[in-house]
């Protein structure tokens, strides 16, 4: 066989050699509906830009895949083999052939609209917001309902711009209180001004968010989160002009599953909050760690910064010294973010060190540098500041280890919020949003005395601010200053009269204080204004059942069971009201067992109200030995809580149970 006739069959052609690679690494993006300006589906559209192909593919430009191999093993990895590298250049360079029509495999089968195929439920915005022409960033929240009729557990969530060139990155949370919802209602464009309320909280331990170039991505296995009815999807955008108006609309998609959690992550956020970058500074280094108190696994990892950020590394060193890669990025380029997911969790013992270290470099040779010439640049949220974060989704090894794995993540992050907003009131102090923002994070360490002194400052700059007026209330309730949490949650009802929230902490203040018909007023004033806030209509029931309104309180405790199945507060009112009413036609031993066991489940038998109502329902229904245990238990745990009065009140009903005797 000649040589002419060897080098042709060996020959690389586009039908059989690079089709299949094409199609696998670039036409995710690059085909009809996806996010790439052009299409490479062809041969004849990938034969037009073969140059660009090689140029960019042999220097790992495209497909864009930021982690350096051989550092961490991620799932659903966008990287080129060096081979299949090779394989682009050796075809281009022998003339591109398209081969045999024969030997093209069937062209792969992609959702036009959604990457993970059809959503189960979609929301969108009933019209779009229209982002300025110029200005500042913009920071706005979007509140979308969610259609559901009953708890579905969720696998992934998927969330598109319709014009994603304004859209810097989005942050979603889950509102089960609708109180986002009512701050959408009160702003006449869509959306409101602003970031998330605390009761948009994201789902235990998600990264749930998009930034430019992510996918989407079913969460780890086992590791699904629960939808409520009732809930909105809260989403958080920071949006940047473009030099001309742009419309905007976004859509979120729910792909729910059957099966229930077996387990629930942790998400530890490691980074600096205190950035401050010189101009001209090449080498700006920030770093932090975390000891996992517990055994854990890492599933998954989401480096994030702007764009001054060069390079990334994190790592895992265990107590034995050894040390394992968790990601590592030198070309660092904000335009391509992802969550990164493990093909296998990384099992990490306790004691093990996770350390970051990002690398900046604000100089003029930098090319993403935004400012010209450079300036100095500090940690915030606007695209000409900078970020540092390293989020790490860790599952704790044993289930009893979650409680003090996510409290101890939780105490590592408040003190880096504080220290970092504690910074920004400094060189802000005559904005009220500063004070709250370290009122908040004080409340939320029970650093009360300073939280109130903040929130008292804010007041003072903005009197009009009845959430501000609430959260001192709350603060002063937690010190057990009922009369004066009374006074703040009174003046938070005078700015707002539509303030739920203040309705149903001022009546818990009231029944406090014995004031029990105001209290009733205003426990329904807040369960009217929302209907579906649970917390209000279980402390009604709870307050209806002491006045020997049982039959009021048992309709409130359903309303609450029909919301929230496994609400502790509503299981056992309604479990007490059938054990122990003097009411006939209210009574339901067997049912009554029945819901209070569900409580006890809920509570892990720590929750002494569910408790004295499980011994009830016990003895109603004749169970007197479970009566006597589950009193003996409720006098045990008070006793180790020092409530030695009511330690002493469960032995007495002990003795009442003994006698075979039930509460009326």
């Amino acid at each position: 066989m000649v040589p002419a006739m060897i080098a042709a069959m060996l020959a690389l052609t586009f039908t059989k050699d690079i089709a299949p690679i094409i199609w696998a690494r670039c036409a995710t993006c690059h085909r009809p509906g996806g996010i790439a300006p052009f299409s490479l589906l062809s041969f004849a559209d990938v034969k037009q830009r073969a140059t660009l192909i090689r140029a960019v593919t042999a220097r790992r430009i495209m497909p864009p895949w930021k982690p350096e191999p051989g550092k961490g093993e991620f799932a659903d990895a966008r990287r080129l083999s060096d081979a299949e590298i090779a394989a682009i250049e050796q075809w281009i360079a022998e003339g591109a052939a398209e081969g045999d029509p024969a030997h093209l495999a069937p062209l792969p089968a992609w959702s036009t609209d959604w990457q993970l195929g059809a959503p189960d439920v979609v929301v969108r915005m009933p019209e779009p917001f229209h982002v300025p022409a110029d200005g500042t960033d913009v920071f706005r929240t979007f509140v979308l309902p969610v259609p559901v009729s009953r708890p579905r557990y969720v696998r992934a969530v998927e969330f598109q711009p319709d014009n994603a060139r304004v859209v810097h990155h989005a942050t979603l949370g889950i509102d089960r209180t609708r109180s986002s919802r009512l701050l959408d209602e009160r702003d006449p464009e869509p959306g409101y001004v602003g970031g998330m309320v605390p009761d948009a909280r994201y789902p235990e331990g998600q990264l749930l968010g998009w930034t430019p170039g992510q996918s989407a991505h079913d969460v780890a296995p086992g590791t699904a989160w629960r939808l409520e009815p009732g809930s909105d999807v809260v989403v958080q955008l920071h949006l940047q002009p473009t030099g001309r108006p742009e419309p905007l609309s976004i859509s979120v998609g729910f792909f729910f599953t059957d099966d229930p959690p077996t387990r629930t992550p942790v998400g530890l956020r490691l980074g600096s909050e205190t950035i401050d970058i010189p101009p001209g500074q090449r080498d700006y280094t920030i770093a932090d760690s975390y000891v996992t108190p517990v055994d854990v696994e890492v599933i998954a990892i989401q480096p994030h910064a702007h764009n001054l950020a060069r390079r990334m590394t994190a790592t895992a060193t265990l107590p034995d010294g050894s040390r394992r890669w968790l990601i590592a990025i030198a070309d660092w380029d904000f335009r391509w973010q992802e969550v990164y997911r493990y093909e296998r969790s990384i099992v990490l013992p306790k004691g093990t060190t996770i350390a970051m270290e990002y690398v900046y470099d604000n100089s003029a040779d930098n090319i993403r540098n935004p400012r010209h010439p450079p300036g100095r640049v500090v940690w915030g949220q606007n695209t000409t500041d900078e970020m540092g974060d390293l989020w790490v989704q860790l599952v704790p090894r044993t289930a009893g280890d979650y409680t003090s794995l996510n409290a101890d993540v939780q105490r590592k992050h408040s003190t880096e919020d504080l220290a970092a907003y504690t910074k920004l009131l400094q060189a802000d102090p005559t904005n009220p949003l500063r004070h709250d923002a370290v009122a908040d994070l004080y409340l939320e360490t029970r650093q009360l005395d300073a939280a109130i002194d903040h929130f008292r400052q804010s007041l003072s700059l903005n009197p009009r601010s009845a959430s501000t007026h609430y959260n001192l209330g709350y603060a002063l309730a937690l010190q057990g200053r009922r009369d004066a949490a009374i006074e703040s949650f009174r003046a938070a009802l005078q700015v707002d009269p539509d303030y739920a929230p203040a309705h149903n902490n001022l009546a818990a203040m009231l029944q406090l204080a014995g004031r029990t018909d105001e209290a009733v007023e205003h426990y329904r004033r807040a369960a009217t204004l929302r209907p579906d806030n649970v917390e209000a209509r279980a402390n009604l029931g709870q307050l209806l059942s002491a006045r020997r309104e049982e039959r009021a309180a048992a309709a409130e405790f359903r309303a609450v069971l029909a919301m929230r199945e496994d609400n502790p507060q509503a299981l056992a009112g309604l479990a007490w009201i059938e054990a122990t009413s003097t009411d006939r036609s209210l009574r339901n031993p067997e049912d009554a067992v029945h819901l209070a066991e569900r409580a006890a489940v809920a509570t892990t038998r720590r929750d002494l109200t569910v408790l004295d109502a499980l011994a009830a329902a016990y003895a109603a229904a004749s169970r007197f030995d479970e009566a006597v245990h589950a009193t003996e238990e409720a006098a045990d745990l008070a006793q180790a809580q020092g409530r030695l009065d009511l330690a002493t009140r469960f032995r007495e009903r002990g003795k009442l149970y003994k006698r075979k005797e039930r509460r009326h």
